[in-house]
């Protein structure tokens, strides 16, 4: 088969695609982490459908169609899984109880759907009818659509998530689940590119070839990025955390019914928490987190959180952050303290100056450079005096 310029350009970009997403997901494959089934399973999805369409570009005028019917069933109905894939990945890192798929069966259901129709395509050749013509297009178009809600969710996820991440982390940085939000922004992008690719073979259009070949150098680049990054993701919850932790606004019976701590056991380990942080200067530690501080207390991540809500009425991230901030702030009231606001904000644990700001005027009021200022405003009239 001879094949243009523009499609052996095409092929090299699928062979290229199809590397990367093989590569992503033997290496996802592993990692023994909460997330990397999801990642795995994502990406093999993508490589199965870049291997497919490397056989079809390949050889199409060699395969008969029975052979191209049978490649479909490879390929067509993973489509479907990519959408529940990227949702569940995202409920992995943000959820203290990663995803179970027996709890949540019904997001297969267009998968299983489809894998009955290509297989039963296969066997009987039911797309020569007008019927089975329209359900095989169906099949083979209807997962872009089908993928927009949870690229929806997963996008809504980065703002649900911050109320349970504050159990176990103190970074504002990490909370910002800037990760995340990407992964969502980029697999938007990459699918309304595929959507327009899309539209482009229903309407069996020629008129921007190039356009097609240039989406695709994009999708390998997004998948690349999203690979690379996805694998090296920081999970920010522990794996001893088994149930989610208890949130201050619910009630004492709801959130405890279950646990082996009394209100006065958690508030004698809240007391041991509050002497450890104040004595050690753990807080200084950037990233300091909930596994950390079970580690150094000697109390399990579980009742470091319950202890925190029940017996201070505080999450782990306003528990640590309230002690850098009164650090912060005693250095910024002295006078005698020349460093610049990042050297103070470093030196207290924080792990920028803009993170700084954020933490300092929730739990403060004012920022750092404004509470200075009032700070100094006195002593300066004083000495004017």
């Amino acid at each position: 088969m001879t094949l243009t310029a523009l499609s052996q350009l095409d092929f090299a970009t699928a062979a290229a695609t199809f590397g990367i997403t093989a590569l992503t997901a033997a290496l996802g494959a592993g990692m023994r982490t909460r997330t990397s089934p999801w990642l795995t399973a994502f990406f093999v999805c993508l490589a199965l459908e870049y291997a497919v369409a490397l056989a079809i570009m390949g050889w199409r005028d060699e395969l008969p169609d029975a052979a191209i019917r049978w490649l479909h069933t490879l390929n067509v109905p993973g489509a479907y899984l990519l959408g529940p894939l990227l949702y569940g990945y995202a409920l992995a890192l943000t959820s203290v109880s990663p995803p179970r798929v027996r709890d949540a069966w019904w997001h297969l259901l267009p998968f299983g759907a489809t894998l009955a129709f290509s297989l039963g395509n296969a066997l009987y050749a039911l797309d020569t009818s007008p019927t089975g013509q329209f359900l095989y297009q169906l099949s083979y178009h209807a997962w872009v659509l089908q993928g927009v809600p949870y690229i929806c969710l997963t996008a809504l996820r980065t703002y649900q998530a911050r109320a349970v991440l504050e159990q176990v982390s103190a970074d504002e940085g990490a909370l910002h689940l800037a990760w995340l939000r990407s992964l969502a922004a980029v697999v938007g992008v990459t699918w309304m590119l595929a959507s327009f690719d899309r539209l482009q073979r229903i309407a069996d259009t020629h008129d921007f070839e190039w356009l097609g070949t240039a989406i695709a150098c994009v999708i390998m680049i997004a998948l690349y990025l999203l690979g690379w990054f996805g694998l090296r993701q920081r999970i920010l919850i522990p794996p001893e955390l088994t149930e989610p932790p208890a949130r201050t606004d619910d009630s004492a019976a709801a959130r405890y019914e279950r646990s082996g701590l009394d209100p006065a056991q958690c508030r004698q380990i809240a007391a041991e928490l509050t002497r450890l942080l104040t004595n050690e200067r753990l807080y200084a530690d950037g990233s300091f987190d909930l596994q950390a501080l079970s580690r150094r207390s000697g109390w399990p991540p579980n009742y470091v959180s319950q202890a925190l809500n029940q017996g201070l009425g505080r999450n782990f991230f306003e528990f640590v952050n309230g002690f850098r901030v009164a650090a912060a702030e005693t250095c910024l009231a002295d006078p005698a303290d020349t460093r610049t606001i990042l050297e103070i904000a470093l030196a207290c644990g924080f792990g920028s100056k803009s993170t700084f700001n954020t933490v300092f005027k929730r739990i403060n009021g004012s920022t750092p450079g404004e509470f200075r200022r009032a700070r100094a405003a006195p002593a300066t009239q004083t000495t004017s005096a």
